[in-house]
């Protein structure tokens, strides 16, 4: 993932924490993200 996507992240989200703790539906719906990369994010940082 690149620097662009990691930014959106953590801006929809404020923090790592934000980010495990945001629902698969909220995390896909990230521009740049979609479902099968908010998958991964959430299988990686489970």
């Amino acid at each position: 993932m690149g620097p662009a996507r990691k930014r959106r992240l953590l801006k929809a989200f404020g923090s790592v924490a934000g980010l495990k703790a945001a629902p698969f539906e909220d995390l896909a719906a990230v521009p740049g993200i979609g479902e099968r990369l908010a998958r991964l994010i959430l299988e990686r940082i489970a």
